[in-house]
């Protein structure tokens, strides 16, 4: 049985949440980046001994942040209605290799806040916010170069640096 010892593995280090593009240093302890899952559907044509999984696009994108401040830019972009969908709000960090290079880590969303929960409110006591999000465009670098990227509305899907969706943009007119 294999075990892992910690130096064999990259180690998220220091992050800071930006909202707006304002950063917020110290006011988030924690974030779940989107579960990135793609979306099947079972298939069995005629003469076919079994059934196999059809990938169908990505499923929804949904992530949630921790704040640890009462911050307004929180609350003036939730809801609906105008650029609604297109609240930016990125995780900026660092991580550190086995080998103790620091690479840097971006995660960017342009994004729906669709719930905040506050925690039981308390004087003197710091506020407890869980910001749940739902993001149509996700951009996942580390050490600037692209892992992932989507974009729901440009139907764009980078996995490990490829278009997966670049001939099917160019015959339904999206790079003309």
């Amino acid at each position: 049985m294999a075990t892992t010892n910690l130096r064999d593995s990259n180690i998220f280090m220091d992050f800071t949440v930006w909202i707006n593009n304002v950063g917020k240093i110290g006011a988030s302890p924690g974030f779940q980046p989107p579960e990135i899952k793609m979306q099947t559907e079972e298939f069995r044509g005629g003469g076919m001994d079994g059934t196999v999984e059809i990938p169908l696009g990505v499923e929804k994108l949904e992530f949630d942040f921790e704040m640890h401040t009462w911050d307004p830019d929180i609350f003036n972009n939730l809801g609906y209605g105008p650029n609604a969908l297109d609240c930016p709000i990125s995780f900026r960090g660092y991580m550190l290799t086995p080998s103790g290079v620091e690479k840097g880590v971006l995660i960017r969303t342009s994004s729906l806040i669709k719930e905040i929960k506050a925690a039981k409110i308390q004087a003197g006591k710091k506020a407890e916010l869980t910001i749940s999000c739902v993001a149509n465009v996700y951009e996942h670098k580390i050490d600037n170069k692209i892992v992932n990227a989507i974009s729901v509305f440009d139907k764009i899907l980078i996995i490990n640096g490829v278009d997966k969706n670049v001939r099917a943009r160019q015959i339904l007119g999206f790079n003309a």
